[in-house]
């Protein structure tokens, strides 16, 4: 699977569609850590490695060697759309989420797409 789309979806707050692809992916038996790299440019690539390192973190495993290569948000990312107008959903984002998120300037609360 191509974690392409579930960027795309993240990023336009489609939340569904984004439950729905890591839905897929546990139904698939997908393994984290050998998720080709979905080549994105900008801060879509960024997102794409941060959730592709929490889940394979989720799954206990090494993320893949290209999300080394990938760098941090140029600036936060929120990726629950509402902490965009919610001042204390961002806080609270700012203050739960994950190590492996916050290093990238990623954002969510942390059992953001728990589903796996």
């Amino acid at each position: 699977m191509n974690p392409r789309e579930l960027v795309h979806a993240v990023l336009q707050g489609d939340d569904l569609a984004a439950r729905q692809w890591v839905k897929d992916a546990k139904r698939a038996h997908v393994d984290f850590s050998t998720i080709e790299d979905p080549k994105l440019d900008g801060d879509e690539g960024v997102v794409a490695a941060a959730l592709v390192e929490l889940f394979a973190q989720r799954q206990g495993k090494t993320p893949p060697t290209w999300t080394k290569c990938v760098g941090r948000a140029s600036t936060p990312r929120f990726l629950m759309r509402r902490a965009e107008t919610s001042p204390a959903l961002r806080r609270w984002c700012m203050e739960d989420t994950p190590d492996v998120l916050r290093r990238r300037n990623v954002f969510a609360l942390r059992d953001y797409l728990n589903v796996l």
